[in-house]
């Protein structure tokens, strides 16, 4: 199953209306261009909690280093700092999971230099 892959938009200095550009989650997950100026934005509209995941790919000593989990709140919105390098994949993406991509959207942002 393919990812939804996010843009990246621009944030510029005088701000930007959060939301704007959200992109309806699919059944593979999200995936983006690794940055460490950007930002992922996560809306969730259901009544309940979505659980999400952002992989880490990276082993230490041979272990598997675990994932990122993070909880969307019901009706909210949680806006993710950069991310290092240690989430980037060998294609350089950074992937975000889900179980049910229902009521689920995203956003990439990259902050100013």
């Amino acid at each position: 199953m393919s990812r939804t892959d996010l843009p990246r938009r621009p944030m510029p200095r005088t701000g930007a209306a959060l939301g704007a550009g959200l992109v309806a989650a699919g059944p593979g997950g999200f995936s983006f261009d690794h940055g460490e100026r950007r930002m992922l934005l996560l809306r969730n509209g259901s009544d309940a909690p979505i659980a999400v995941t952002v992989q880490i790919p990276a082993t230490v000593e041979g272990q598997d280093v675990e994932d990122l989990p993070v909880t969307v709140p019901a009706n909210d919105s949680l806006l993710l700092p950069p991310f290092s390098v240690v989430y980037r994949q060998v294609n350089g993406k950074v992937y975000v999971d889900y179980a049910d991509p229902a009521d689920l959207s995203a956003a990439v942002y990259e902050l100013p230099v």
